[in-house]
């Protein structure tokens, strides 16, 4: 298979040096910006545009355990043109960019630019989060920058000090984007591996993981003074203390609920994928039949499977044309990933003949994929959008073990299964990537409006019922000169903060989530009871998801306003405005 695939493409050779050096840079620098206008969602998206927005208002432990996301978030807010959501959406999808851009000038060095274009196209196709989340992004940002960096060090003849150095700053910066980034520190295992691959003597592995070591200090150090100077030393590590006792409200952040999450991630998709045991037994049976003979005809029927396979997938749900939804391509991308992983083992272990830097470099990918999804409760979809450096090793990976296979022609039917799933996951991804906006549309209908009264909503496109209620408040709130004013959120509407410049009259603009524990509700009410403003408008979402404590929260909200004389001013399908002084529309 690999010499007639070499033998058809290489007729497209003189092509390939100006296909690396522009055009799939290019590609690599636009691609993320389709959809960059794509949805008004007023939960997780605008959530964290309200906390760069209101960065001094953030509850303590959220601020400091994301604290350069945060500020990077509020000094982006602050440039030309990012008073918009669609101005802001712009500078940081740039940063997706800049990571892909990264990755495929620093992978150039081993492997073709055409492989790497096509597993960076893969990555950016994938990335679901929202691109305003900065605590992702710029996770990825500096994991991939310190993952680079090690790499570089770890082959380097010169200057190898300097990149180890450089890797292990950025590695600390990253702990300082998300604290629990800190378990992203991991990757010194892929130092050590190659040190013991490459037989390095024991002073010379430890001379080196201490370079890393320093590094990570500089890097996480230099914003823990930041910190320091403003807000005392001990509140960072007040916040840590806050944030391991949260998993009491929140079990799906605990320890025991992540991996638990992560495994399901993972089992879901494999168990798909036993049926291609059976298909690929098929396969190879079919080929060592009569071999060396038919072969084109034994080819065309098991691709003519595979298709029935890829139709079999769609039929059961496994595959979906629900690309306003992540079901369209979760279960694709996790079985890529789940090839990753057995490509990286084989990889690993030497199976593969190659060099000690290859060796090294599917163990990198065996560390990114176990290290990403640490520290969050989101299953594996933060592998699905980590995979800058990942899919390119895994398609070198992937040719390299074709190579070592040989061309005996029963390995046609092992490697036409895996370049049916990277084919599915690149087509899927596409459709995904061009119709999928986070939080609208989700339900399939259809983002054809844009609002023309809400400022920050400019250029965003969204669906009717979407701009219409929104609009609505909008047109309320500017009726009873509501806009501008101090605000209490609740039910899943925390960005209507940042949509109408709402400032939060307490710690967080989201406090249905089980990480803001009732107590805290209760004590921040409280001293908003006794303080100078006690009666700040309340805007409730009816649409409320079922968190632990919400219920509970809700009761606690109710009697604030009963107690201090709310009216409701104001009620939609979709929100419920609470003021005083305001006589009520009942």
């Amino acid at each position: 298979m690999l010499k007639n695939i070499r033998s058809y493409f290489w007729r497209f050779k003189k092509y390939q040096s100006p296909l690396e050096k522009y055009i799939f840079p290019l590609v690599l620098l636009l691609y993320p910006l389709i959809g960059v206008n794509a949805g008004l969602d007023i939960t997780d998206t605008m959530y964290n545009m309200a906390n760069y927005q209101y960065i001094d208002h953030i509850y303590p432990m959220w601020f400091f355990s994301t604290f350069l996301s945060n500020v990077a978030g509020s000094i982006i807010m602050h440039l030309p043109f990012a008073g918009t959501m669609l101005g802001f959406g712009v500078y940081t999808t740039l940063i997706i960019s800049a990571i892909a851009l990264i990755v495929y000038y620093a992978l150039l060095e081993y492997m073709p630019g055409w492989m790497i274009f096509i597993g960076l196209f893969m990555a950016e196709s994938l990335s679901w989060c929202p691109r305003v989340i900065m605590y992702n992004y710029l996770t990825y940002l500096f994991f991939t920058l310190g993952t680079l960096f090690l790499i570089k060090g770890m082959f380097a003849w010169n200057k190898q000090g300097k990149k180890l150095f450089i890797a292990g700053v950025f590695l600390g910066l990253n702990v300082m984007v998300r604290f629990p980034n800190i378990v992203e520190t991991g990757m010194i295992l892929v130092l050590w591996f190659y040190c013991a691959i490459t037989r390095e003597e024991f002073i010379n592995a430890i001379r080196k993981t201490g370079v890393c070591i320093l590094g990570f200090l500089v890097g996480a150090g230099v914003p823990y003074m930041m910190i320091s100077v403003v807000y005392g030393p001990a509140a960072y590590f007040e916040m840590i203390a806050n944030l391991f006792g949260m998993t009491e409200n929140a079990a799906d952040y605990s320890s025991g609920g992540m991996i638990s999450l992560i495994i399901s991630g993972y089992t879901g998709s494999a168990i798909a994928m036993l049926i291609m045991i059976p298909c690929l037994m098929a396969g190879f049976i079919m080929f060592l039949l009569w071999e060396d003979r038919y072969v084109w005809v034994k080819k065309v029927l098991f691709s003519a499977g595979l298709l029935i396979l890829v139709r079999y997938y769609f039929a059961k749900g496994v595959f979906t044309r629900n690309y306003f939804y992540y079901d369209s391509v979760f279960k694709a991308a996790m079985m890529f990933v789940i090839i990753a992983i057995i490509l990286a083992i084989i990889g690993t272990i030497g199976f593969l003949n190659g060099s000690r830097q290859e060796q090294t470099l599917a163990f990198t990918v065996l560390m990114i994929v176990l290290l990403t999804p640490l520290g969050s409760n989101n299953y594996t979809y933060p592998v699905i959008n980590n995979l800058y450096i990942v899919a390119p090793i895994s398609l070198w990976l992937f040719r390299r073990l074709m190579q070592r296979l040989g061309e005996r022609e029963y390995n046609f039917a092992w490697q036409s299964m895996i370049t049916m799933v990277i084919v599915t996951v690149l087509a899927q991804g596409l459709l995904f990537h061009s119709t999928f906006a986070f939080g609208d549309g989700t339900d399939g209908r259809k983002r054809d409006t844009v609002s023309s009264t809400i400022y920050k909503a400019q250029g965003m496109v969204s669906t009717g019922y979407n701009i219409e209620s929104l609009e609505k408040l909008a047109a309320a709130l500017g009726e009873m000169s509501l806009i501008n004013n101090r605000v209490v959120l609740f039910g899943g509407v925390p960005g209507l903060a940042y949509l109408f410049d709402l400032e939060p009259a307490i710690g967080t603009v989201w406090p249905d989530l089980d990480s803001y524990g009732t107590d805290n509700f209760e004590k921040e009410l409280l001293e908003l009871s006794v303080s100078d403003d006690p009666e700040p408008t309340v805007i409730i979402g009816k649409n409320m998801q079922e968190y632990a404590n919400i219920s509970t929260k809700y009761d606690i909200l109710l009697d604030y306003m009963n107690e201090h004389g709310y009216n409701k001013v104001f009620e939609s399908e979709r929100f419920m405005v609470f003021a005083t002084g305001i006589e009520s529309e009942d």
